[in-house]
């Protein structure tokens, strides 16, 4: 699609991949709308191309009016979100309810906004930033991967919706991407403690993790990728962003035993039990 001239949303602009987006876009001649629940952690982004507004994804009254106020808008970038940590038994209902109402309910309720001004055009984009976690579990994180894994089927199945009315679909699935994730994004749950019995569990896990991950990327790779994509005249579904999502993602390919093999022979994962040995 032609970008140049195009007003784009882009949430959760106060770091990462949300703002290296923002600003990548703005390059492009895209006149951005950068949002943030915090306007004072997006103010600086104000120049050439660049408006800011106040965004809170699980407002929904609030996200309806961000949108009709920044219309005309030919692209969506859903990209707010945040990790919650803990076993599926440490999570509560309140926990993981917040956890949704940001990473599945706000993405959605903003392209059930987007969509009819974009079905009137006939034309439009919607990128939803995933993560290669929407498509591979991993211990610890069952609230955050199983969002994602949410996004990822509502990115499926609006790709089938809406590009009869000439409307793109961009699942992003990022790798890991150097940024302060775990510092701003990244919430414990109540009941994961020390005296968990689930400790010995993450402890396991993060000593994983950095083989699956050896090295993180900049969020302004994840960005000029998928500025690179929409800027072409069609596409995949999906936008695969990072070595160690290649990685990963074909170890998930190779079916539930091929990845248990994964993540205990080669990663060493020791908490799991060895899986069974590979049947002639």
């Amino acid at each position: 699609m032609r970008l140049e001239g195009a007003r784009c949303l882009v949430t959760g602009c106060s770091s990462g991949i949300g703002r290296a987006t923002a600003l990548a876009m703005a390059e492009r001649g895209v006149t951005v709308i950068a949002t943030a629940r915090s306007l004072d952690s997006i103010e600086a982004l104000r120049g050439p191309n660049l408006e800011t507004l106040r965004l809170d994804v699980t407002d929904a009254a609030g996200a309806e009016a961000a949108v009709a106020a920044s219309q005309p808008l030919d692209i969506l970038v859903n990209n707010a979100g945040y990790g919650l940590e803990g076993a599926v038994e440490e999570v509560g209902d309140e926990e993981l309810r917040l956890q949704y109402e940001t990473n599945v309910f706000g993405p959605w309720r903003l392209c059930r906004a987007v969509l009819p001004g974009m079905r009137a055009r006939g034309s439009g984009a919607i990128v939803n930033v995933s993560s290669v976690g929407g498509q591979v579990p991993f211990p610890g994180l069952g609230a955050y991967r199983s969002s994602k894994f949410a996004v990822e089927g509502l990115s499926w199945t609006l790709h089938f919706e809406v590009s009869h009315f000439g409307i793109r679909v961009l699942d992003v699935q990022p790798g890991l991407v150097a940024s302060d994730f775990d510092s701003r994004s990244l919430k414990v749950a109540e009941a994961a403690t020390p005296e968990s019995p689930y400790e010995p569990m993450r402890r396991a896990a993060d000593a994983v993790y950095p083989r699956m991950s050896p090295a993180a990327m900049a969020p302004e790779v994840v960005a000029a990728a998928i500025v690179a994509e929409l800027e072409k005249d069609r596409g995949p579904l999906r936008l695969r962003v990072g070595s160690d999502a290649e990685r990963v993602l074909g170890a998930v390919a190779a079916g539930d035993e091929g990845y248990e093999r994964f993540l205990v022979d080669q990663l060493g994962f020791s908490w799991h039990p060895a899986p069974p040995a590979e049947r002639p």
